[in-house]
């Protein structure tokens, strides 16, 4: 139960401190700064806490280049496989861009955690509400245009084994409705960190994040675009068994 302490330590000590010291000026620097001011300090959030269980995490890009230089106001739409509630931290953590994410409803209501979210321009998503879930991926889409790169999970939930469930196709509107650019991320590791259903965590496990290559959605004609799920489903998969 050491790591779930230590987890728990530095989260709630990092959330304390920093909504003492910087929410006051992430609220008066207005949306814009101040969004982007907490999605950095939520970055940070994010490596400390995988460092708190001493997961070994390596980055490997299938282009480093072309990831590095993406421009924010393209509508940059990363898509990950879902294995573990630390795979928003790995996320947030080490993709070389400040990241918002599409979160599950619940962590709204999250003491600390949704404030920061909220004013990271995150949006939480009821997919068990299909209006309010229209309506949530409409207002991500109104984000990612405005230049606030997004993260959406399409499993939906936290697979309960290492196989990757199937990938729902409403997710990725959120790059065919911004002809934006989508950037397809497959994690690994994180599973044998915290798995579904388990409150353990261990200690000093390898994790890996696999960037592999930008995608342009504008180059996609729209009978392409109705399988771009399978299409980025296979990308991850195929970086989950090679590395």
């Amino acid at each position: 139960m050491l790591g779930l302490f230590l987890i728990t330590l530095v989260g709630a000590s990092w959330f304390i401190l920093m909504t003492i010291l910087y929410m006051p000026v992430i609220c008066l620097l207005g949306e814009e700064k101040g969004g982007l001011l907490a999605r950095k300090k939520l970055g940070g959030f994010s490596r400390s806490l995988l460092r708190a269980v001493f997961a070994r995490v390596e980055v490997i890009y299938e282009d480093e280049e072309a990831i590095k230089n993406l421009d924010r106001n393209s509508g940059i739409v990363v898509v990950a496989n879902h294995q573990s509630n630390l795979d928003p931290p790995l996320i947030n953590g080490y993709f070389p861009m400040d990241l918002g994410f599409v979160a599950k409803h619940e962590m709204e209501k999250w003491p600390f955690y949704g404030i920061w979210m909220k004013k990271s321009h995150c949006v939480f998503l009821n997919r068990s509400n299909p209006r309010e879930g229209i309506k949530s991926i409409k207002k991500a889409v109104g984000i990612i245009k405005s230049g606030y790169p997004t993260a959406i999970f399409p499993e939906g939930a936290r697979s309960l084994t290492e196989e990757m469930g199937d990938f729902k196709k409403g997710s990725f509107r959120l790059a065919t409705d911004t002809n934006g650019i989508i950037v397809p991320e497959t994690v690994k590791g994180t599973y044998d960190i915290q798995r579904r259903g388990s409150v353990l965590v261990k200690m000093g496990r390898r994790v890996k994040l696999i960037i592999d290559k930008p995608i342009n959605v504008k180059e996609f004609t729209m009978e392409e675009r109705k399988v771009l799920d399978i299409k980025v489903k296979k990308i991850i998969e195929e970086n989950y068994r090679r590395y």
